[in-house]
């Protein structure tokens, strides 16, 4: 089987090159990049083809994976949609599905099979377990599909959650799940920024829950900000969210300003009865055991000072071992007086 990657996202394309390969050894996989010289070496080192001519790796592929930006998305597919051959199967791995899809249906080959996929984490995982992959088929003919059906069962069988639904409910539930938190932790951090506030020495008045949510803030804010800002701006649900978060926010505005703490009491107590107590106990629960696993973690360190430990890298899952002098801040001090990130390893 040929695999071709329309992939201008070095993050995700070079994952799914790279765990497709993993998977099924005798698979050939074409990534094509603009920057030849830099990426035909990666490709080289991770035993992938490379080219240039989208148009050309479009057309030889038994698969064609659209991995581009949100906001290039369309334009590619119009673009190299058309070449596809007969009876190739054609995915995009955007965060967004309802344009995606309707683009593939218009512009691919009537007898592609297109089958829109949102896999819903980031490109640092070693497996698949637990990890999330919304599918959303146009109809129920391709449900109905052996290659389809080869998909979901390679899926099951690693045992990642597999969510099936229409593009519309996809993109309506992403305008809460995305949008809602991007521009919630965007605001805290600007928030904070205008008002002059050192984060760092704010880090000194933290109970833990604030530390967990400004280092969470930090983590969206640190990302590349063209994904979020395409996030933003080409879901069509977003713009209903967008105004009810207003309306939320006025309101407490209101409350605050009156000092009405009965009319503040109601709202909070609406809010977690449309929770539900069964979701309020069970996510505090949640955050209750990530607190304790930081703080364990460090516990268990400071238990091994002077014994040789191993430690693992929770990125590219490299161990290293030696003994264990002290921790200053975020930094582990080995024997060898080698410094090694807290946050980077984790005590096996």
């Amino acid at each position: 089987m040929k695999i071709s990657i329309i992939w201008w996202t070095s993050g995700f394309g070079l994952w799914t090159a790279n765990y497709i390969k993993k998977s099924f050894p005798e698979t050939d996989i074409t990534i094509t990049w603009r920057n030849v010289e830099k990426w035909e070496k990666i490709a080289k080192k991770n035993n992938l083809y490379f080219m240039t001519d989208n148009k050309k790796a479009v057309s030889n592929a038994d698969v064609i994976i659209f991995a581009v930006p949100i906001s290039q998305m369309e334009d590619t597919i119009k673009t190299y949609a058309p070449h596809a051959k007969e009876n190739s199967v054609m995915v995009d791995v955007c965060s967004i599905k309802w344009f995606p899809s309707q683009t593939m249906k218009k512009y691919a080959p009537e007898n592609c099979l297109i089958i829109p996929i949102h896999p819903m984490f980031w490109p640092y995982v070693n497996e698949i377990v637990d990890q999330i992959f919304v599918l959303t088929p146009l109809d129920e003919e391709t449900k109905q599909d052996e290659r389809y059906q080869i998909l979901v069962n390679f899926l099951k069988q690693k045992n990642a959650k597999i969510i099936e639904t229409t593009a519309e409910y996809h993109d309506k539930m992403m305008a809460v799940v995305q949008w809602l938190t991007h521009i919630t932790m965007f605001s805290v951090w600007e928030t904070i920024r205008r008002l002059w506030i050192d984060v760092q020495d704010s880090l000194n008045f933290v109970s833990p829950i604030y530390k967990l949510m400004i280092n969470s803030v930090a983590r969206y804010v640190g990302h590349d900000p063209k994904l979020y800002g395409d996030i933003q701006m080409y879901n069509t649900e977003i713009l209903e969210v967008h105004n009810k978060f207003m309306d939320v926010i006025k309101d407490f505005n209101k409350v605050i300003r009156a000092k009405d703490e009965n009319w503040f009491l109601k709202i909070i107590e609406a809010t977690k009865q449309g929770f539900g107590e069964k979701i309020t106990d069970e996510w505090q629960k949640y955050t209750d055991k990530i607190i304790y696993l930081m703080w364990e973690q460090i516990e268990k360190i400071n238990n091994n000072i002077w014994k040789e430990v191993v430690f693992k890298n929770i990125y590219t899952w490299e161990k290293i071992i030696w003994k264990v002098v002290r921790i200053v801040d975020n930094n582990i001090i080995l024997e060898s007086w080698q410094k090694i990130d807290l946050l980077e390893y984790v005590l096996e």
